[in-house]
């Protein structure tokens, strides 16, 4: 049995998917039993709250691994969330982490490399699964292409790699799953290198319609993300990692999905194709 936490998120949701279809059994950790309800049967469903830590310890009975994401609590509840898999026994440990905890002088950094160390401090078995951006991080657009035609860059032209949340749902379950992978740390990015501006011209091509890039300043970013009811803090620490990609400090393409899984990862345009209805 293996514990899925953010069972609904775009990661999480791939980690249960792809688990069921390895035939493993699964167990979601979720507030409401109505947002998972497309998968019935085939998952059970313990219900809890990351802010109850009452509501861990059921949620870890018995399994053997567990899928923990970076969204979850801070400070004493992850803490607690940690112990209660320890309390359980050697459950197997998966964090979904960012590329950044290997750059802690980042607010995002830190923020995960705390939480890996809260984790590395339990000795439970534990792989840390760092992604780069998402691919998904492209719905932000949604609402813009659709109402100006527009998109607006915090990021210039710097480039990264976007990678597939189901690609880092391989990688996940596979350490998951996998108890002698020699690897603490895996680093995922896509395989191709894009700026913004970039994927907004495959985007474009998809859907058949022209849609503008427009730069604008981190600060502007950082703004708009506090007036969507964004906490000013993160909305800080997401405005400092486009910063970093705007400085060019994050060229880096890594091999890790074709190294672990033994495919390579999905191009943002196959990407762009599945989820084009999303942004028409």
């Amino acid at each position: 049995m293996y514990l899925v936490t953010g069972a609904t998120g775009n990661v999480g949701s791939e980690v249960v998917a792809q688990l069921l279809a390895s035939g493993e059994k699964v167990r979601v950790f979720t507030r409401d039993a109505a947002k998972v309800a497309r998968w019935g049967d085939r998952v059970e469903v313990a219900i809890g709250d990351f802010a109850k830590p009452g509501t861990f310890a059921n949620a870890f009975a018995g399994v053997e691994g567990a899928f923990l994401m970076s969204g979850g609590p801070d400070g004493e509840p992850f803490v607690q969330l940690v112990a209660a898999a320890k309390a359980q026994g050697n459950v197997r440990i998966v964090f979904l982490s960012t590329i950044l905890a290997g750059s802690p002088e980042f607010q995002i950094g830190k923020l995960h490399k705390d939480r890996e160390d809260t984790i590395r401090a339990s000795a439970l078995p534990a792989k840390f699964v760092r992604a780069g951006g998402f691919m998904t991080n492209a719905y932000r657009w949604i609402d813009t292409i659709k109402t100006e035609g527009v998109v607006y860059n915090p990021m210039g032209a710097g480039k990264f790699a976007p990678i597939a949340p189901e690609d880092i749902a391989a990688v996940a379950v596979k350490a998951l799953t996998t108890p002698g992978l020699p690897e603490e740390v895996f680093e995922l990015t896509g395989g191709a290198l894009l700026s913004v501006p970039e994927q907004v011209s495959i985007l474009a091509e998809i859907l058949g319609k022209p849609i503008r890039c427009v730069e604008v300043s981190t600060e502007t970013a950082v703004q708009n993300f506090i007036r969507a009811g964004v906490p000013p803090h993160v909305a800080a620490a997401v405005g400092e990692s486009f910063r970093v990609v705007r400085e060019g400090r994050t060229p880096l393409v890594k091999d890790t999905v074709a190294r672990v899984t033994g495919k390579t990862p999905k191009t943002f345009e196959v990407w762009a194709r599945e989820h084009a209805p999303r942004f028409a």
